[in-house]
């Protein structure tokens, strides 16, 4: 009696491994299933199960793009019409999911096989699948389809900038509610559209840039930009791609770049050229060179395109450099050389820019040029420039009002110069010694034994005599925390007066 034939050992494959890297939890159940069917040595059930997984988490990704892409919107409608109509939609959804974007080039000509292949091991009479090639199909799957994210492309991009561009309310006119809908809008985003949505953008914005009607939707747009390219990184374009797009949009870039974490990534050709276009904007737009100004600040600048920027301010007039609405720190230089001139109409325009910036950016200068401003005040206001004046009144109510050490340079000046040289400067001395009753007593003890430092070193010049020093020391008199200054100057005056004895 012959023995019956020997059935072949069952062939099982583990599948449990890809599970973990499927990304959403609507897409576990199907492919749940194939990984028992694997386990069961059921390998026609698992591999269609595997292609089953896939094709369903495509109809969701539609769905879920509907929501913000009409594009995706009707995709869907097409796939249920033909599902109502008992049509197979498989082969379709896999050509919208690549057209779409869902699937690459490579990942489309993949699953299409897979897909084929279901077709192939779905009809019971067909060759079953080896254990290998379920495992290849589900890796497949896993690696184009379900390991990876919703992710919307130009459909919702056109759909996105409409809004951005046209709705007034879409967002709230302040900068970080732009930035956090950026923030939450680009993980959903399609990594291949980031630039074609920057460059259309941007064409848009060039439009209408200097419309003041328009000026909400421009404000959206940089911050919105910027944003964007601190986000997915400003590589998104080559630098000879950003060189040639300061070219095409000139107004939008000068001021999307206008922050040390994009210009610094754009490349030096780019650099050098929004620093020209700045440049030559502000002969009629001098705002835009607040700028190049907090790059500048930021040190984002090159040698070479600082120095630029920084001769170009030193060539404005102080009119123009308040109109751009410089900084103290900035035109600094400029400022002292206008109070040296001599030159009432000149003087004047940089005190008032001075006292308009405020103290706080008086502040931001370091304590010589501080001290140089404090001098330089007084200098002209002993040449009876109004504004001067005006500041010294001012300033003798609160001398606690701007910072310490151009009070200290003020002070100083009314003394002695930079070369210890006493002479001394006492049309506003009154106002000067009142403003130091305002500061704090350990800051106003500091500044007197500073001032008698330097008349204790210093010598007269020229055409300082006695009667000056006596004049001093009369103003003197009425503020007792003055004393060791009035004691510094007599005991100069008496040493000078014995040198012209002994003489």
């Amino acid at each position: 009696m012959s023995k019956p034939p020997m059935k072949p050992a069952l062939q099982t494959v583990d599948l449990s491994s890809y599970a973990k890297n499927i990304h959403s939890t609507e897409d576990h159940p199907l492919f749940d299933d194939a990984v028992e069917a694997g386990k069961a040595g059921a390998l026609r059930a698992a591999y269609v199960m595997i292609w089953l997984a896939c094709a369903e988490s495509l109809k969701r990704r539609f769905r879920e793009a509907q929501k913000r892409d009409g594009a995706a919107g009707k995709i869907v409608g097409d796939i249920e019409a033909k599902e109502r109509e008992h049509k197979a939609v498989d082969k379709f959804v896999l050509t919208k999911a690549h057209e779409y974007g869902f699937v690459s080039d490579s990942g489309h000509t993949i699953l299409n096989h897979i897909y084929e292949m279901r077709c192939l091991y779905g009809h019971p009479y067909e060759e079953a699948p080896s254990q290998e090639q379920v495992s290849h199909a589900a890796a497949v799957v896993v690696e184009h389809v379900l390991s990876k994210p919703v992710k919307l492309r130009h459909g919702f991009g056109k759909q996105l900038l409409k809004s951005l561009l046209e709705e007034r309310s879409f967002l709230d006119d302040q900068q970080t509610a732009v930035e956090a809908f950026a923030k939450d809008i680009l993980p959903r985003l399609d990594e291949s559209i980031h630039g074609w949505l920057l460059d259309n953008y941007w064409g848009e914005l060039e439009k209408i840039s200097g419309d003041s009607s328009m000026s909400v939707f421009s404000r959206r747009g940089i911050w919105f930009s910027r944003t964007m390219l601190l986000e997915v990184g400003v590589d998104v374009f080559s630098n000879d791609d950003w060189h040639d797009k300061t070219c095409k949009f000139p107004k939008v870039l000068m001021r999307v770049c206008g922050i040390a974490g994009v210009f610094k990534e754009i490349g030096k050709r780019a650099q050098d050229s929004l620093v020209g276009l700045i440049l030559t904007e502000s002969s009629t737009r001098a705002s835009v060179l607040t700028h190049l100004e907090r790059l500048n600040n930021s040190g984002a600048l090159t040698k070479r395109q600082r120095e630029r920027f920084v001769e170009h301010v030193s060539e404005m007039e102080i009119g123009a450099i308040r109109s751009a609405g410089l900084s103290t720190l900035t035109c600094y230089g400029k400022l002292i050389d206008a109070m040296k001139s001599h030159n009432w109409y000149v003087q004047n325009p940089a005190i008032d820019l001075v006292v308009s910036n405020g103290p706080d950016q008086a502040a931001e200068l370091n304590e010589e040029q501080q001290l140089d401003l404090g001098r330089n005040i007084l200098q002209c206001a002993e040449g009876t420039e109004k504004s001067a004046c005006k500041f010294l009144e001012e300033l003798s109510k609160d001398g606690a009002s701007w910072p310490f050490d151009v009070v200290r340079g003020i002070a100083l000046e009314s003394f002695t110069n930079e070369d210890n040289q006493i002479r001394f400067k006492d049309r506003h001395l009154g106002r000067v010694l009142s403003a130091l009753g305002h500061l704090k007593p350990r800051l106003r003890k500091q500044l007197i034994a500073d001032i008698v430092a330097s008349v204790d070193a210093g010598t007269p010049k020229d055409w300082t005599d006695q009667d000056d020093f006596e004049s001093a020391i009369a103003m003197l008199k009425g503020y007792a925390w003055a004393a060791p200054l009035e004691k510094s100057l007599k005991t100069k005056a008496a040493s000078l007066q014995a040198e012209e004895e002994d003489a």
